[in-house]
């Protein structure tokens, strides 16, 4: 991946955390065009990457379209063969799958988290998608 894109990716994402906790949302709202503008403009490039789209739907208000986001994160990741992503982006979309109250699809996702997740070493994300799953069962 480009250094520069995911750069640009990291720092639209911290600028976009401090708009939040000074709940300025004109801000927010712009810098969240901002990274979904840049998430376009790779879409099906050889720069696009899982994290542009696992970022933008980690600030997306709507669950439906984050959900939709978070899909379309997991294709490239898995077509990359990036188990690490694969595990977070399926983590997120299980959250986003239980604020929605569907539970039966969100637990499949979390079979699945956990079984990419044990492919990495991540110990933090396969605790934190363990934990969840004991609260779906």
């Amino acid at each position: 991946m480009n250094a520069q894109l995911f750069k640009q990716v990291e720092q639209l994402a911290e600028a976009l955390i401090s708009a939040a906790d000074r709940d300025d949302e004109a801000v927010f709202y712009q810098l969240y065009d901002q990274l979904k503008s840049l998430c376009e403009q790779h879409v099906g490039k050889k720069s696009d990457h899982p994290l542009f789209l696992e970022t933008l739907a980690d600030f997306t208000d709507d669950s439906v379209t984050a959900v939709d986001y978070y899909q379309r994160a997991f294709l490239i990741a898995d077509s990359l063969k990036e188990n690490e992503y694969k595990a977070s982006i399926q983590f997120s979309l299980a959250q986003r799958l239980i604020e929605l109250d569907q539970i039966g699809e969100a637990k499949a996702v979390l079979v699945k988290a956990e079984k990419f997740a044990s492919f990495t070493e991540d110990d933090v994300l396969k605790k934190e998608i363990a934990e969840l799953h004991q609260t779906v069962i």
